[in-house]
């Protein structure tokens, strides 16, 4: 798992995806017949097939962005406000590091502090977003001269092992992103066209896959994501969504989107042919690139293989190994059959 620690050690928030999208191009370009970086700098990477004329469409999106902040204003005595980039816990960022990008192009790094509490009452509650701040660790006037509003903030968080685990601040997405680029690489069959979107800004409305969808028009669209683990202390059992290590989780619905029925049974049937262990995922709350690939395709069958995760959009989530390699290995046999799908 090479690939996935690259990603998640390279930084790109919603909307600075750069250096993300060029590592993806480079891990693609082997593969691909064409491949190509539109406006909303999606990374849109083609194979072609060779059997036939009229071969089918297949997309699959796994979003390049992941969750981080702006600096919004600095202070005389240099911390630094910061304006969310997509959707935080407070309690979940407080006391942990960042790095800074500035528009000098200097990378810093501070600390992110939350408001002191100072009395009982304040210490009873969780900090919220518009109480944090950024310490560099440097006086006012040189914070002054080194950042700016509109520098932007991501993760200090390594990416490690944890026993059968992964631990890392961005598997939401670039798990997604590894799973279909291994897919990619590994399907065999001359009877279908496969697209290999890495989207951007999904974390802040899907927008990169709406733009992607409307621009390849697949006829089977497949996001690759991360999907809530109830299975920690606390969690109440009957709203369980998926289990860590028990198998990739294939999406029927959630929050943006009802999941092609005859696609989820497509691929259900696949798991069970190949003895590949699987979750099915109802998730209330929360979307991805599939709502985008169904409403914006023309005419497309969507679904979502998804890795059960626990402290998602947090520094430290942490995945199960084992749901990744199912997950590219039901994906890479979906791809292998995919011109069998009747609809």
């Amino acid at each position: 798992m090479k690939f996935l620690k690259k990603l998640c050690e390279t930084d790109g928030i919603s909307g600075r995806e750069d250096a993300v999208a060029e590592l993806l191009k480079e891990e693609l370009k082997e593969y691909a017949d064409e491949i190509r970086t539109d406006a909303m700098k999606n990374v849109i990477a083609l194979k072609k097939g060779t059997a036939g004329n009229n071969r089918k469409k297949i997309m699959l999106a796994g979003h390049i962005d992941e969750i981080g902040f702006l600096i919004y204003n600095i202070n005389k005595e240099g911390f630094a406000s910061i304006s969310p980039v997509g959707g935080w816990s407070a309690g979940s960022i407080a006391g942990h590091t960042v790095k800074v990008y500035t528009c000098k192009g200097e990378v810093l790094r501070g600390v992110v502090c939350a408001k002191a509490a100072l009395t009982p009452e304040e210490a009873a509650k969780a900090p919220d977003l518009n109480s944090l701040f950024i310490d560099f660790g440097m006086d006012g006037d040189t914070v002054k001269e080194k950042v700016q509003r509109g520098d932007w903030v991501a993760m200090d968080s390594p990416y490690q092992e944890l026993g059968d685990c992964l631990v890392a601040k961005a598997f939401d997405d670039r798990v997604g992103v590894y799973i279909i680029t291994e897919a990619f690489r590994k399907y065999r069959n001359p009877n279908i066209d496969v697209y290999c979107v890495g989207t951007a800004q999904e974390e802040v409305g899907i927008r990169g896959a709406t733009v992607a969808a409307q621009s390849v028009r697949p006829d089977i669209g497949i996001a690759a994501d991360i999907t809530v683990a109830g299975d920690t202390p606390g969690f109440p059992a009957e709203r369980k969504v998926t289990d860590l290590g028990k198998g990739v989780a294939i999406k029927q619905q959630d929050s943006s989107v009802i999941c092609s029925t005859s696609l989820v049974d497509f691929m259900r049937t696949i798991a069970e042919e190949k003895g590949i262990d699987y979750q099915m995922e109802i998730l209330v709350r929360g979307g991805t690139d599939t709502s985008a690939m169904q409403k914006f395709g023309g005419d497309t069958y969507a679904t979502c293989l998804s890795v059960p995760t626990r402290n998602g959009h947090s520094p430290v989530a942490i995945i199960h190994k084992h749901d990744v390699e199912t997950a590219i290995k039901l994906l890479t046999e979906f791809l292998n059959r995919a011109h069998l799908f009747q609809g």
